[in-house]
């Protein structure tokens, strides 16, 4: 398996990313159900075992200013550089991403790569080989020379930048994870044998990501999928914040209506004791 992605980062976005173009272009079933699920789960701060192993692996050290204290689960590697690679290459299964994991590659070494060709089945022997030489527990991130250098001189934009990237790394995995789960994959194990590429832009958000998994090449949630989960998302809360209203509507006025017919049952019991005496007095004239 190997997932690659192209995505664009917007504040306050599932991934920083458009949910209702997103999840009209998802094909497969499970992954189209596992999306919204894992949405749900992001809105309601779940804390069920795939959220948690999600978390678990996109946390580092308090008030981390770097990625190495970032992510200390993983490996991490950066190239600070001026990374410009096309989408279309970037999508490729025979674009070498795995060569962002080499200490000594540049951010923009790839810049003039070009393809030859269709694009090839991941399954062809080479590619196998490329995706497996990658292993598991890798971090490779490309970082713009002018976000590197905001970062190192100012460590609170530096936590930002850090933050934002810990989040779209647990909110993919949460996503990611939730489909291996529906597949009956082991999630733990499946975590554990992830490695990423994250291309950042000069904002510090993804720009592009290839992710592998026991040697395999996933693809990643596209900003038009991700739009729909949270436009669909949205009306469900909407929906369940009108129903609570109605709920504490309905309960109010219960309330009103048994306050209501206590005074009246006590005005009746008073009235009932008025007239008992006055019979009383009554009868003893």
């Amino acid at each position: 398996m190997q997932m690659n992605s192209t995505n664009l980062i917007e504040d306050k976005l599932y991934m920083g990313e458009s949910y209702q173009e997103r999840l009209e272009k998802i094909t497969d079933k499970n992954a189209s159900n596992a999306f919204q699920i894992a949405y749900a789960k992001k809105m309601a701060g779940s804390m069920d075992s795939i959220s948690i192993i999600s978390k678990a692996y996109s946390t580092g050290k308090v008030g981390a200013t770097n990625f190495v204290d970032a992510f200390p689960q993983y490996n991490v590697v950066t190239h600070v550089g001026n990374a410009n690679i096309a989408s279309g290459n970037w999508q490729r299964n025979d674009f070498p991403f795995w060569k962002y994991f080499e200490k000594n590659t540049s951010a923009d070494a790839l810049n003039d790569w070009r393809p030859s060709g269709s694009n090839p089945p991941q399954t062809r022997s080479d590619l196998q080989r490329n995706y497996s030489s990658v292993g598991s527990g890798r971090i490779a991130i490309l970082i713009p020379e002018s976000l590197q250098q905001k970062m190192d001189m100012d460590p609170s934009y530096a936590r930002q930048i850090i933050a934002k990237l810990q989040e779209w790394k647990e909110d993919y995995d949460r996503w990611d994870n939730t489909v291996a789960a529906s597949y009956g994959y082991n999630v733990a194990a499946h975590q554990a044998e992830k490695s990423y590429v994250f291309d950042l832009d000069e904002n510090g958000d993804v720009r592009n990501c290839t992710v592998t998994s026991g040697g395999g090449r996933l693809t990643g949630p596209t900003k038009e999928e991700m739009e729909q989960f949270r436009a669909e998302q949205e009306k469900k809360r909407k929906r369940h914040i009108k129903y609570i209203q109605i709920l504490e509507e309905s309960a109010e006025k219960r309330k009103m209506q048994e306050q209501e017919n206590f005074r009246f049952l006590q005005g009746q019991l008073v009235k009932h004791n008025l007239l008992k005496q006055s019979n009383r007095q009554w009868e003893n004239i």
